[in-house]
Order: structure tokens, then C-alpha cells, then sequence
């Protein structure tokens, strides 16, 4: 079974060509060849009496946030909401409305999610665990069209830096279970699964040192919060955020974008332990945003800007595989772990499915090229891009959870993982398509 990308060189040459053409209307006088930044946010918290079930309450509120990049006659737009998903035909028209009302290439067009599973989904009503609404399936549309128009209006002459630090927050979520002799949906702790540690931190400032924004990438998966099942937040990203945006008096936006996500280190389980409740949770995520807040400042406080145009250059390709549904999905309230429980037997099956297709990118910024994906790339398939890529700043950003869902490396079909087994793409072409048409996308950017 063989992997293939849809779109031929020919076709991207010719998609990268309209790119520099669009962008050529963003072009300054002669004599000004510098950076432009400028950042928006718009609060996109429903109201309370719009709240569907099971949520009843507000924890803390979620954003949309949103940074422009203007440089060498080209811009580039980077957009996060704070939701877990958006529908693949919702987010496809959203970044061609973004692409036309502020004249930007869709390549060029960075549209994310963080991923929190403490918010809705923006979808239409179907099978999901994760709420949805109308009301607010349109706020979160607006809402970062809106954070857009602010970040336009707030365009400015800045400078711009990079640097990253190494967190210790994240593990594999692959645990080897000695009593079922299998894996199960968990928190590896033997320090062999692959998780990337890394926190980016790419620095946006005016040039007399004010702060305009700062684009974070760490690989969480953001269910810290998930046991408070009732009540809306944004989850680590979220307090990240908010905790940076405060330290800088409220004068820059903190653009959270997930990596490849690896479990939380300190994750609530409640059948493990009843006694560890939503407050444990809500302890541990507040923990772990501050930890992520302070690294991420005391990174930007060693970055020396510099206010040198910023190449833009952005590529974009697909992979299409041949599909496939498992069930169970190997998570603890899909099928048994124990004798007597209510739960069908972890007995997993696959059966076809519709081929689905995978959204690729990358978007270099100057000396830093953030890969894009619409699903979860595991971590341990992340790894051997990360590893092999010849770019020295290489990101990877989740930029949805689309139809692809996880994007698994072939070892992990046979361990049957929890990602393996959520997966819609059959073994033997997510891994090397994955690896050779992003690697293929960063030789197209250099």
C-alpha cells in the first residue's frame, strides 16, 4: 500500500508563484523594505445561557488571537482559536475569507487550534463527545476575522527574534500495562516513547522594544482541565496565554500553537484515583501554565531582535490514503481493562473505510519554518522529521484535528495505540508519506 501526494511539483510551482504574486500588493515604497507586525484578540467565551450540555459554567474565558506579518513586499497571517476542532469544510472556507479580505495567499494563511477539549466544537451537530452550537460555530467565524482586522489595524515597524527552551511537562501517552500486556491510553513514565520538549518562542516587537506578540509552540494535548466536564477553558494554552499577556501589562498577544502532542506529565485519571478531582486538575493546569509562561519570558528576554525584512515564503501540498475504522478505540471508556467491567473486550477490528487526505504545509518566517498538518502527528513520527530536516528552526503545528485525525508511524498499527486505533488512515502510508512530502515542502522553501 502506497502512499501519493495529490498535487504534482508543476502544480506547486505554479501555486508558489501565485503566492508571490498576491502578495506583491502588500509591497511598501522603494525605500522601505523592512518588518511590519501588528496582533489582535477578540474574546469568543459563549454565554452562559448558550451553553449546550454537559457545560453549565465558565472556568475562565477562550480567545481568538491573531498576529500580520508584512515583509519584502508579502504578508503572512497566523490565527488561533481556542477550540478543540473546526469542521474540515468550515476551516477550508474560513481561510479563503481570511486569504481574500486581507489579501494574503491561502498558503500563507496559518489558521490553528489549540485543541482544548473544555470548549465546543465548531461543526455542525453530530457523533461527537465534544458539544457544538450554532451561536457559537458563527462567534468563533467572526471572532477571528475580527482579531484579524485588529491585528491589521495595529501594523507597525517591528523587529522580530526566535529562540527555545526545553519544558519538562510532557510524556508519551503509549503506557505499557503490565497486568494487560498491552498498551493502554495512558502516561508513559519509562522515558523510552519519543516526545518533543521543546517550547518555540518566536518574538514580535515595535522597534522602540514594545512588545506585540509572541507565537508560542509547545507539543501538548491539552486535557488537563478535561475532568471538569461542565465548564469552559482554555485549558494549559489558555492560562499560558493569559499568564504572558499579564506579564506584559496587557500590551501583546500570546499565540499558543500545539505541536505534536504528547500527554500531560501529571494528568488526572479518575479511575485510578477517585480522590483526584476537577480541583486537582484545575491545580495542575494553573501549574503548568505559569511554568510555560516564565520559560517562555525569560526566552523572549534573551532573543535580540533584529528589524531586517523577514523572508516569507509559504508551500503547501496533500497526502491521500486509503482509509480505515477500528472498534474499539482503545481509550478507557471504549472497552475493557478489567474483569467485569460493563465495557465491550479490547478486541480491536478494522473495517474499510473512505480514503481520507491530509492538509500539509510549511510556512518559513525568516530563519524559522513551521510545518503544518491538519491532524495529530505522534510524536514519535515527528521525531524523525524533526531530526532529518535540514532547517535549523523546523516547528511542527497541529493546525486542526481533521480527517485524517492521527497522523502514526507504521509500528505503532501492530501496538495498537490509542492513536492507531483513532486513526482513519490504513497502515502503510501515513508514516513515509508524511515524512517524504513534508521533507519535500521544506526543500521547497529553502
Amino acid at each position: 500500500m502506497m502512499a501519493y501526494i495529490k498535487a504534482s511539483l508543476l502544480a506547486l510551482h505554479i501555486f508558489v508563484a501565485a503566492s508571490l504574486s498576491a502578495g506583491a500588493a502588500f509591497a511598501q515604497d522603494a525605500g522601505q523594505a523592512g518588518l511590519k507586525a501588528g496582533a489582535g484578540m477578540v474574546d469568543i467565551t459563549p454565554a452562559v445561557e448558550h451553553l449546550p450540555k454537559p457545560l453549565t459554567s465558565i472556568h475562565d474565558h477562550i480567545f481568538a488571537r491573531a498576529l500580520i506579518v508584512e515583509s519584502g513586499g508579502q504578508r503572512a497571517v497566523i490565527a488561533v482559536a481556542e477550540v478543540p476542532a473546526i469542521a474540515a469544510d468550515i476551516y477550508g472556507a474560513l481561510v479563503q475569507q481570511i486569504s481574500d479580505q486581507f489579501h494574503v495567499p491561502v498558503t500563507q494563511v496559518m489558521l490553528g487550534t489549540t485543541h482544548t477539549h473544555n470548549s465546543l466544537r465548531v461543526s455542525p451537530p453530530g457523533n461527537s463527545p465534544i458539544p457544538t452550537s450554532e451561536t457559537f460555530t458563527a462567534a468563533v467565524k467572526a471572532g477571528v476575522i475580527e482579531a484579524i482586522r485588529k491585528a491589521e489595524a495595529d501594523l507597525q515597524p517591528a523587529r522580530s527574534g526566535y529562540d527555545s527552551g526545553s519544558v519538562s511537562l510532557v510524556l508519551g501517552r503509549d503506557e505499557w500495562s503490565k497486568k494487560q500486556h498491552r498498551y493502554i491510553d495512558g502516561i508513559d513514565r519509562t522515558g523510552l516513547e519519543a516526545v518533543d520538549q521543546t517550547l518555540g518562542v518566536h518574538k514580535f516587537e515595535s522597534l522602540d522594544g514594545r512588545p506585540i506578540a509572541v507565537v508560542l509552540n509547545y507539543g501538548i494535548e491539552p486535557v488537563v482541565y478535561e475532568p471538569a466536564k461542565t465548564e469552559i477553558s482554555g485549558d494549559v494554552p489558555g492560562v499560558t496565554s493569559r499568564y504572558i499577556e499579564d506579564a506584559l501589562g496587557g500590551k501583546a498577544v500570546a499565540l499558543f500553537t500545539v505541536g505534536s502532542p504528547a500527554t500531560p506529565a501529571y494528568r488526572v485519571w479518575f479511575d485510578e484515583d477517585p480522590s483526584r478531582t476537577a480541583k486537582t486538575a484545575e491545580r495542575i493546569m494553573d501549574a503548568m501554565g505559569v511554568i510555560l509562561g516564565e520559560e517562555a519570558l525569560a526566552r523572549m528576554s534573551r532573543i535580540e531582535s533584529s528589524d531586517a525584512a523577514l523572508p516569507i515564503f509559504a508551500v503547501s501540498d496533500s497526502l491521500t490514503c486509503p482509509g480505515k475504522q477500528t472498534t474499539p478505540r482503545n481509550l478507557r471508556t471504549m472497552c475493557a481493562y478489567t474483569e467485569g467491567s460493563e465495557l465491550p473486550a479490547c478486541d480491536f477490528v478494522d473495517a474499510p473505510f473512505n480514503d481520507v487526505t491530509l492538509t500539509m504545509g510549511v510556512l518559513r518566517l525568516g530563519d524559522v519554518a513551521y510545518v503544518t498538518a491538519d491532524g495529530n502527528v505522534v510524536p514519535r513520527l515527528w521525531d524523525k522529521l524533526r531530526l532529518t530536516s535540514p532547517l535549523k528552526n523546523t516547528l511542527f503545528v497541529g493546525t486542526n484535528f481533521g480527517p485524517f485525525r492521527f497522523v502514526v508511524d507504521d509500528a505503532a498499527y501492530a501496538l495498537r495505540t490509542y492513536p492507531a486505533t483513532d486513526t482513519r488512515a490504513a497502515v502503510g502510508c501515513a508514516e513515509q508519506g508524511f515524512l517524504s512530502g513534508a521533507l519535500g515542502l521544506i526543500e521547497q522553501s529553502r
